[in-house]
This record gives C-alpha cells, structure tokens and sequence, in this order.
C-alpha cells in the first residue's frame, strides 16, 4: 500500500524507557500474544458495585442469543455515597479528595506503550496518550503539541468535545476543561485497582469499570486482564465515584451513548441499560466453545453506537499457528443481533456451528465504529515479515465486508479512531524500528501519512 510522506511529519527523539518482559506492549490494550481476562471474583471492597441482582444468564447454547423482553431485568440501584478506597482496596482514604494540577517530567514507567489511546471529537482536534505523555493536535494531524510530561501510564483517553476530556491508567486519572491546555489529577476511585472503560457523557456524567489486575498481558484491543470488576458511577466529572449496584458481576467493558441508554460486557454476556444503570436486561449470549469444553468465556469489548446501536468483539483465550480467536457482533437496536467477522482458523474449531467472514487479522487488533451500520476493524497478522495490521470496513450493518489494504508504517496496532469511512486514525508499532506512529488516512485506507513518531 503507498504511504504518503508529510513535510511536516513531526518527530520525537527516542527517550529510555523500561519495557516490559519480553517486550510485550499494553494497548488500551495490545499485546503481541494472547491473554484474556481472568474472571475470578470482584476485586475486594469494589465487590459492592456488582452485588446487585442482575439476573441469570442462561448457559450459550446453539448461537449468539438475544435476550430481548424474556431476560430478567437487575434490580434497581445506583449507590448514593462515593466509592471509598477501603471499599476498593481496604484502605481507609476516601475516594474524593482535593484535584491538583499535573506537573513533572518523564515517561512513564514502561508499563503502557509510549502511545496507547487515540481520540479526535472532529476532523481537526484529537488527542493520543501514552506512558507519561498526551499529545494533542488542532489541525488533524499536521502538527502535535505535548500537553502532559509524567509518571502517569496512561492506555486511554476520552473527551467528549472540544475541552472536556479525561486521560486515565496505571492508578492514575487526569481531567482537563480547557481542551488539555492543563490537566488536573484526580483522586483514584479505588485505589491498587486499574479504572478502564472510562466513558463520559457530559461533563458531569461517567462511568468507568474499577478492577484490580491481575499481572498478565491484554490481548490486541482488550482494555484491560484485570481480575473480575466493578462499574462505577460518576456525577462531579470524576471527583468522585460511587457504585452502581445493580450491574451484573464482573463487568469488563462499557459504554454509554447519554445518560440513560448504556452496555456492558461481561464474560460472554452483552447487557443494556436504559435507565441510566438502574436496571439491566441480557441483551446477548455468546454462543460456547463446543470444540473445546475447557475454553473459558470470551472477554466482551463493546463501543456504543448511538442510543441502541453497539459493536462487541469478543475475544477468546489461547493462541496457536500465530492466530487467536475472536468474534465481532453488531446489533442496530439492541434486540436483534447478527455475528460480522471472526478468526476462521481456530474459531472454526471452537464454534463449528459459527460460519463468518475472516476478519481482517490472525489476531485481534482495535476497532472503531461509526454509527449503526457500520465499524472500521483494525487486525494483527504477525506471521507476514515484522508482521502487518490490516484495516477492513463493515458497512451495510456489518453485512459487507471491505478489506482495505494495512495501515502505513504500523505492524501491531494499539488503538483507532475513524469520524467516517474515509477520514481515521490508527496508532501502533513500527517493529522494525521500534518506533510508535500516528498514523492517518483519508481515504479509507488506501493510503496513510505518518503524523508523528515516537521511538
């Protein structure tokens, strides 16, 4: 695929930062091998936050089941009070406390990538972070300014419009309501825990799922290999976090397209809310491993697409022959659901009874949807050279399938963010130099500009 060059490509010297065993990088989550979520119980204290009745969801049996109205709906209840660190990690501090203005230098300690998370709210403001830095960019790309140097191991970013926004990872969460001309740390929800998932949608409103992790690698667009989980509710932009009661148990994912329409993730389960959290109604079953009775649930990672649209992309356990399972769903109305892509190779063995298209990688890389109808699907295939990251568009509500070449310089893929079919973003690494690159395209894939570079 040709790669255009930019004059005006900007370029950031390497800086020494530790890596991880193995050299092994974190996306919002990637890695260059396989692991899952580990579904043991609800970190301690946060246990609180999934405690509620969600309902039984009944084992998967022959395909993807919609829940629709027969699913039993979870008791009411979204905790008054803020979530305390002794709830979360049995420590006595409250979560609230005073915000401070980021300062310091560094690069964080190597445990995220030195760019994780990309977002941009239009076509000329985005924003990437990383391990200790946040870059930011007013004219699309053509040029980045650094607006956060630290210690933080940032993996994700989230802004809503042009000024509000939240960067969080590694313990850590920053807030900005200047567009990220300064940033302010806020207290940790439940602290010895990671917050991901972290999803704003108003100034005030949030949410964000609270795990302790488990010491393992994520897999290529996973958010998080933390230990069970727990959603967590904010009112004051993130100043402080009470739990939502009555969310199903182990949650690992979750959107919400406004205050009251929402899903969450948890192993093998897709559930929605349209109460704000509330209640929750089983939206979605994933079909088992027939293949294999000892494979564990798959690990859900969702991106909302308008009131009642969502995207999920299920990702399995183990890899072999360089491939790693995993599966995308797309609903338009949370009701109906339809299976869109999957690795053929080993899904074929686990699910027979699962016939789809290929996806476009050996393993599973970040995706990115639209509205509704249609997603952008970023993939890993290492066993090509230094390996590559293929882009494949789903249109048509995910009835059509566009594989539209690999992204530019980037081998494994960390994280993208498309405002159109034509007009996107992808972030990763450039293997062969061990480089991370912004990567942009405008014309669906065709083509990419390398924006910036850090090695």
């Amino acid at each position: 695929m040709p790669v255009s060059a930019r004059p005006n490509q900007t370029f950031e010297p390497p800086a020494p930062v530790a890596r991880p065993p193995g050299g092994v990088r974190v996306r919002r989550a990637a890695a260059s091998a396989l692991a899952v979520l580990a579904v043991a119980g609800p970190v301690a204290g946060c246990a609180a936050a999934s405690s509620g009745s969600a309902g039984t969801a009944s084992p998967a049996s022959a395909g993807a089941s919609s829940a629709g109205s027969g699913a039993t709906p979870s008791s009411p209840g979204i905790a008054g009070s803020p979530a305390s660190a002794s709830s979360c990690a049995g420590r006595g501090a409250s979560a609230t406390g005073s915000a401070a203005p980021v300062s310091g230098s560094g690069s964080g300690s190597g445990q995220s990538p030195a760019l994780a998370s990309v977002q941009f709210t239009d076509s000329g403001h985005g924003w990437v972070a990383g391990a200790g830095r946040i870059m930011a960019t007013t004219d699309g790309g053509a040029s980045w300014t650094r607006q956060y140097t630290g210690t933080a191991d940032l993996n994700q970013v989230d802004f809503i419009d042009g000024e509000h926004g939240w960067a969080a990872g590694g313990g850590a969460l920053l807030r900005t309501a200047n567009g990220g001309a300064s940033w302010t740390a806020l207290a940790e929800p439940c602290p010895g825990s990671d917050l991901t998932s972290v999803h704003f949608t108003s100034p005030d409103l949030g949410f964000a799922v609270a795990a302790k992790p488990s010491g393992q690698q994520p897999s290529p667009g996973q958010d998080t290999t933390a230990l069970g989980g727990s959603l967590l509710r904010t009112t004051d932009g993130g100043s402080s976090w009470s739990p939502v009661t009555s969310a199903p148990a182990n949650p690992q994912s979750a959107c919400f397209a406004n205050a009251d329409d929402g899903y969450l993730g948890t192993p093998a389960h897709i559930w929605r809310t349209t109460d704000g959290g509330q209640h929750w109604t089983l939206a979605l079953t994933e079909l088992g491993a027939t293949g294999n009775a000892d494979a564990g649930a798959d690990t859900p990672e969702i991106e909302c697409a308008g009131a009642s649209g969502l995207w999920a992309l299920f990702l399995g356990q183990g890899a072999a022959m360089e491939h790693a399972p995993y599966l995308a769903y797309a609903s338009q109305d949370g009701h109906e659901w339809h299976g869109v892509l999957e690795e053929t190779y080993i899904e074929s063995a686990l699910r027979p009874g699962i016939k789809l298209p290929q996806g476009p990688g050996s393993y599973p890389g970040p995706f990115s949807a639209l509205d509704a109808g249609s997603a952008v699907f970023v993939g890993y295939t290492p066993p090509e050279g230094y390996g590559v990251a293929p882009v494949m568009l789903a249109s048509d509500n995910g009835y059509t399938l566009t594989s539209e070449g690999d992204v530019g310089t980037i081998n494994q893929p960390m994280a993208a963010a498309f405002l159109s079919q034509a007009q996107g973003w992808v972030i990763g690494e450039n293997l062969k130099t061990n480089a991370f690159d912004v990567e942009a395209t405008s014309n669906g894939g065709r083509s990419w500009t390398t924006e910036y570079t850090v090695g």
